[in-house]
């Protein structure tokens, strides 16, 4: 086992705890102290975080509490993002325009029709994205320019 192996399993444990601690039935909060704990994050480590969290839901550990972790975190960051951010964590948008650079050789028609969900939001130019859990959890940094919100 490698050392990244061991740390996406510790990584994948300590979200399921986390997660654990949310009443999905009610309006699942964090507490303060894990709030805090999960403020002021890097876009590196959100990256990480909804991308495990991701692959955890994708392939289906549990879903309910994860997909309300992942939304209390996403609430987390929105409070976070810059004031004048185009878009803030928990968003969802499309693609729109020239295919960004982080997204060459991918199939254009695929991600056109593909839900995302913004992550990170931080003072430049650039979002990082996530594809809708059902889909699939990868994630990619684009220009906001790049995206358009999805209207319910």
């Amino acid at each position: 086992m490698t050392d990244e192996h061991t740390l996406e399993l510790v990584i994948d444990r300590l979200l399921l705890a986390l997660a654990s601690q949310l009443d999905p039935s009610k309006d699942p909060i964090l507490t303060a102290d894990a709030a805090d704990a999960l403020a002021d994050l890097s876009r590196a480590q959100a990256e990480l975080i909804f991308g495990q969290a991701g692959h955890l839901v994708h392939y289906g550990a549990d879903t309910e509490p994860l997909e309300a972790l992942i939304n209390a975190i996403s609430a987390i960051l929105s409070s976070e993002a810059p004031e004048d951010a185009p878009f803030r964590p928990g968003d969802e948008v499309r693609l729109v325009g020239a295919l960004p650079e982080s997204l060459a050789g991918s199939d254009e028609a695929e991600l056109r029709k593909t839900k995302f969900v913004v992550r990170y939001v931080g003072r430049g130019p650039m979002v990082a994205v996530q594809t809708d859990l059902t889909e699939d959890y990868w994630i990619v940094t684009v220009p906001a320019v790049n995206l358009e919100p999805i209207r319910s």
